[in-house]
């Protein structure tokens, strides 16, 4: 017997290692990577080592997931080569089961064991070769089919046939499934059907489910096996439903589609109707082609009118593949036009159109000049992420950027995963009360008492102890966050709760309410809830990149996700690998920011220790200004941007301790003016633009 996980091992045996990246390989489903030394790798083992991912294509599975998508193989086909090939000897081989038609995925039980399968295939030789000069053979003849049809379908005979209905024994013949191991029984004298235990021969399959995958450009669909016998008798291809219903049939194309166009020729009674209704709904739904065609004319079935009139049955049978052709020709012709239209000869008249359009909807402000700058205006529908290591500030900055969109009459969702929506309107007015003391032309000092921190607005303990001045600053505050900000902007919160799919759910409810176009702030992206809880951190955080980037497309939206940095980069310039748990966070994104401490970036001739020493001064330097209320110097990178400029950075001041972010010129200050830090900082001045 195989041991199917020992196989799950040679999963790299599969593959083609990148000629670029160290752990990566070429993806034999979408072929990312295929293209020599340039070409980016998309396909990584995880780190069970047994289970493969593709971040371009999303495929995700073990050994006989990849081989029967790359082959284009059922899975249990994908099994039998794979055991084969890894444990060879290990399968018992099976002359029917070589044939079989591919298993429903989840909807029938497992066939037959081997060893049953073989006894059944024993049963079907042995009642075929009992047939010849019996009433069985007299009875099939009486029907109309001819012993060259017998012999090609295996027709048996069983004289002592126990039927498990009549409960007695009865003469039958054996109507054999072609391609598998399975038969089904009639009374010679009586119309009761009796098939095997579900034990011994597994579950029934659809009847000469072959058909569907010989190459025939139609095949019928009858009801009874006697039926698709005498279809094929007379020139056309054709399977019966049985005792298998709509589902079976539909879940088999599911699994392995055909390119034959089908031809609906059940009962002509009440119940053949009903099924005909039934089927040709789910046949649609699925978007399988076929048509409908009374082929048995006033007859009840194809073999009554067999019986009746051979010629006519004939006749009936190429009148209808005659149709079926034309449909498949009229439908192929259509599906040609359609994807013709995709082309850019059907693009390129509504082009300038677009363009013309955009006069209307130009980029949005970010409310920081020299990012707008950088930005080409400001944001545009597209991914942007934005990433710093932890306690740089970075949830403080989206905040601002979004109360800047929102206070520019641009609605603004924000989805807060890792704080609550009291805390983020607390650092909104936190960032008020300093901007609105600051530009009254206050004294630095003075700025200091009088602006809030988010604790000092949280803690009502305080308030009864605040001036009459820092109470009006306050009031002034949430007045105007309420007058320019408040109406525009929604917060979702949710702490494991809310993924993807939630949140594009909360996009679309707030389009068709409201009729406008939301700029999207995702906080942050690697604490989105799992898509799939059995996958990786890494396999969760692809996805959920992936989605927002589609969710960015599909509304035309700007989408702007922050995220957390590998701790190796937390003493290193920031770049493209910084960003954590995710390769889509870099290839996926359309605008790729990283903030920093100023001061990070490499200088030349220096060491990696006095680096590694200067950076940790710089940092407690840095942390030391801003936890005594003054301004750390940051510096922010546009590391990647898909349509505009890369390379390009700008200079922020950030007071961490009111929330606040400014861009300017600094002023270096001497510890000996520190209660001058606020006035070291000019506002009026815009920064230089700088290139790396």
């Amino acid at each position: 017997m195989a041991n199917l996980d020992e196989i799950r091992r040679h999963l790299a045996e599969e593959l083609t290692p990148s000629q670029r990246e160290r752990g990566k390989y070429v993806c034999p489903i979408c072929g990312s990577g295929s293209h020599g030394r340039n070409s980016t790798a998309a396909f990584s083992i995880d780190r069970d080592g047994v289970h493969g991912k593709c971040f371009s294509c999303d495929f995700y599975g073990d050994i006989f997931d990849l081989v029967a998508k790359r082959d284009g193989l059922t899975l249990e086909e994908a099994t039998r080569n794979l055991v084969d090939k890894y444990e060879p000897g290990s399968r018992r081989p099976s002359a029917a089961a070589d044939f079989a038609p591919p298993p429903i995925s989840g909807k029938a039980e497992a066939p037959a064991p081997a060893a049953k399968a073989g006894e059944v295939e024993k049963y079907i030789r042995r009642a075929h070769s009992s047939l010849k000069g019996t009433e069985g053979e007299r009875y099939f003849i009486g029907r109309g089919l001819t012993p060259a049809t017998l012999e090609r379908f295996s027709a048996g005979y069983d004289q002592q046939c126990y039927n498990k209905v009549l409960r007695r024994t009865i003469p039958s013949v054996v109507i054999a499934y072609p391609g598998a191991a399975y038969y089904i029984t009639r009374p010679i004298t009586e119309k009761q059907y009796d098939k095997p235990k579900t034990a011994d021969a597994g579950s029934e399959p659809i009847f000469n489910a072959g058909a569907l995958y010989s190459g025939a450009e139609a095949v019928f669909v009858v009801e009874s096996q006697i039926c698709a016998m005498s279809v094929e008798q007379n020139g056309g291809a054709a399977i019966a439903m049985g005792g298998c219903g709509e589902r079976r049939l539909l879940d088999l194309l599911r699994d392995r589609p055909t390119t034959a166009t089908l031809i609906l020729s059940l009962d002509n009674d009440p119940p053949g109707r009903d099924n005909t209704a039934k089927l040709k709904k789910s046949l649609t739904e699925a978007g399988i082609l076929f048509i409908e065609a009374n082929i048995a004319g006033s007859a009840k079935d194809p073999n009554e009118l067999l019986q009746a009139d051979a010629d006519q049955l004939k006749a009936n049978i190429t009148a209808a593949i005659t149709t079926a052709k034309a449909q498949r020709s009229k439908a192929e012709a259509e599906r040609l036009e359609a994807y013709n239209s995709e082309s850019n000869a059907g693009f390129i008249d509504g082009f300038f159109d677009s363009v013309e359009q955009s006069k209307s909807t130009p980029a949005i402000p970010t409310g920081f000049a020299s990012l707008d700058r950088l930005l080409d205006g400001g944001l545009y529908p597209g991914l942007y992420v934005l990433g710093a290591i932890t306690s740089l500030g970075k949830s403080t900055l989206a905040l601002q950027l979004a109360d800047n969109i929102a206070a520019n009459g641009h609605d603004v969702i924000f989805i807060a995963l890792e704080m609550s929506r009291q805390e983020l309107i607390a650092k909104s007015l936190s960032r008020l009360t300093w901007q609105l003391a600051t530009a009254s032309g206050l004294p630095a000092d003075t700025v200091r008492k009088r602006a809030k921190t988010v604790r000092g607005i949280l803690s009502g303990k305080r308030w009864s102890a605040y001036s009459r001045e820092e109470i009006e600053l306050m009031a002034a505050a949430t007045d105007k966050y309420k007058s320019d900000v408040s109406a525009h902007v929604w917060i979702h919160e949710g702490v494991g709760d809310i993924g993807v799919d939630q949140v594009r759910g909360i996009v679309e409810k707030h389009i068709s309410i409201t009729g406008r176009l939301p700029v999207l702030f995702v906080d942050y992206v690697q604490i989105l809830a799992p898509v799939d809880i059995r996958a990786s951190d890494k396999q969760n955080t692809d996805k959920a990149v992936l989605e927002l980037k589609r969710l960015s497309r599909d509304k035309g939206i700007p989408v702007v996700c922050i995220s957390s940095l590998n701790r190796d980069n937390y003493t290193q310039p920031i770049n493209n690998a910084a960003f954590k748990e995710s390769g889509s966070l870099e290839y996926g994104s359309d605008c790729l920011i990283g903030l920093q401490f100023e001061g990070m970036d490499y200088q030349s001739g220096e060491t990696d220790k006095n680096r590694e020493k200067r950076i940790r001064d710089l940092v407690q330097e840095q942390k030391s200004k801003g936890n005594n209320g003054g301004a750390e110097a940051l510096q922010l990178k546009i590391l990647k941007n898909r349509n505009g400029r890369s390379g390009t950075d700008m200079s922020l001041a950030y007071f961490p301790m009111f929330n606040v972010y400014t861009d300017g010129e600094f002023v270096e200050i001497d510890d000996s003016e520190a209660e001058e830090v606020f006035s070291g900082f000019d506002t009026s001045k815009k920064p230089p633009r700088r290139g790396r």
